[in-house]
């Protein structure tokens, strides 16, 4: 473990890098801190230290000072220093003074310390150029660096837990997290050779994914983490097969964020799942769950698709399909488990629908929902939606109910005020307008039948900024 000296004239500041940030799990260990220059210095007399780590803008001495004296103690300590976004000018003077490498505070985000950490961790084992600089790929005669990305299940504890105890020293300072369940471990190709034969049977009885990466050299830490996040989300999500080879590094896809097309290809099968025809079409439903494949979505935008259509089903037909969704979005990994959740998800719907009608009298009922909940009309009266289904009022009636579980007039209701939430969370229409274009004559029995609902008033929701959107089902 490298022992770590923290410096920061602000107590909670210094309390708490010492405490969130994730030093152990890239082979540091908070050794000791300090409120000023001048106890640094007193603790780097005596205490043994591998890593100093200090705030620049401290009242006393700076940390620039601390810096050149504790340089005069220990000529060789390797040091990384703490600013804000205002300071860039000290830190163009810190890296002539030869630090190591710099952290902003105003963007201490788990995500960002975890890369910064791990780009440190690589430092200090080595893998800068002898100018101190960024590596730069292998000096002649060196073995050329490689990596192994695993990839484990949800939740899945730290991959040194695949190793026997005395092979995890091996790994320290070169295993980082680049994901949900997702380490890189950088290593060369005679010791991948070694760590691949030595996790082949705890991958595979684990159910862990490895892909060996070639050609690895030189790649700055927050790029090479973005540019694998982006494989393991995509490529991966979709295609864990393709772990079971070696793939070169310029292969991979570029990182970037989702664009105007991920949005377009998103909002068209949010459309087709709105619908409900795909709940007995078995081969209009095998045909959506090929598209929303294609279409190449990460876990996060299939989240964000599902969870609407997810809670419209469960208002409608109370098929305890939500809770699982929920329990899914929090841990599917792969393509394969979405997959699996939404032929489950369908089947739960068909029982729910079916309990008590013909498949039938349920395709119509559904059609008929799915025309009040999508269609801009919310005033169709209950006899014009029975003639459509080609029933009787009084049949179609009972058979809404049955199916359901709700009266026509309820179901109404319910789609009412939820397009009334989302107008009010989304648009600045005053709330009388807000009341009348989403069917309520009068604003005082809206005001009423909205607070019954959501436990709050219109003007309160408003000011509550909706809360957290999920109401109860």
């Amino acid at each position: 473990m490298n022992k770590v000296l923290i410096v920061d004239d602000e107590k909670l500041v210094r309390q708490g890098i010492m405490t969130t940030f994730p030093w152990g799990k890239h082979g540091f260990e908070v050794a000791c801190s300090a409120g000023s220059g001048e106890q640094a210095l007193e603790l780097l007399e005596r205490e043994e230290v591998d890593l100093l780590v200090t705030d620049l803008a401290m009242n006393g001495m700076s940390g620039l000072e601390l810096i050149k004296r504790a340089r005069q103690l220990r000529r060789d300590l390797p040091v990384v220093v703490l600013t804000c976004h205002d300071n860039f000018r000290y830190i163009q003077e810190a890296m002539r003074l030869g630090v190591l490498d710099y952290i902003v505070k105003t963007e201490i985000e788990d995500e960002v310390v975890d890369e910064t950490l791990m780009r440190i961790a690589g430092k200090l084992n080595g893998e800068q150029s002898a100018d101190g600089g960024a590596p730069q790929g292998p000096a002649p005669g060196e073995p050329a660096r490689e990596g192994l990305l695993l990839c484990g299940p949800a939740r899945s504890s730290m991959p040194a837990d695949l190793l026997a105890p005395g092979d995890r020293e091996g790994w320290a300072g070169q295993l980082a997290e680049v994901d949900a369940a997702t380490w890189l471990l950088r290593t060369t190709g005679a010791e991948a050779d070694r760590w691949m034969a030595k996790l082949a049977p705890a991958l595979e009885e684990g159910g862990w994914i490895c892909v060996r990466l070639t050609g690895i050299d030189g790649e700055d830490d927050r790029d090479a983490a973005a540019k694998l996040r982006r494989f393991r989300r995509r490529a991966l999500f979709y295609r864990p097969d393709r772990a079971a080879g070696t793939i070169a590094w310029r292969d991979l896809p570029e990182a970037g964020e989702a664009g105007e097309e991920d949005g377009e290809a998103a909002a068209r099968l949010r459309t087709v799942w709105n619908r409900s025809d795909w709940v007995h079409d078995e081969e209009l439903f095998e045909r959506q769950l090929r598209r929303t494949a294609e279409a190449g979505l990460d876990a996060e935008e299939l989240r964000s698709l599902f969870y609407p259509v997810a809670l419209e089903w469960e208002r409608l037909l109370n098929a305890g399909v939500l809770k699982g969704f929920l329990g899914l979005a929090d841990a599917g990994l792969y393509w394969a488990e979405w997959e699996a959740w939404l032929r489950d998800f369908r089947a739960a719907i068909r029982r729910a629908a079916g309990r008590n009608a013909t498949r039938q009298i349920a395709d119509a009922i559904l059609q008929a929902a799915e025309r009040i909940r999508t269609g801009g009309d919310l005033e169709i009266s209950e006899e014009e939606m029975a003639r459509a289904a080609n029933m009787s009022r009084g049949y179609f009636s009972k058979s809404f109910k049955k199916v359901t579980g709700r009266s026509y007039g309820e179901y109404v209701r319910l789609v009412k005020l939820e397009r009334a939430k989302e107008m009010l969370l989304r648009t600045d229409e005053p709330i009388t307008r807000v009341a009348e274009l989403c069917g309520f004559s009068d604003y005082r029995h809206f005001s009423r039948v909205f607070r019954d609902y959501t436990g709050k008033l219109p003007t309160d929701y408003r000011k509550a900024g909706a809360g957290d959107g999920r109401p109860e089902v």
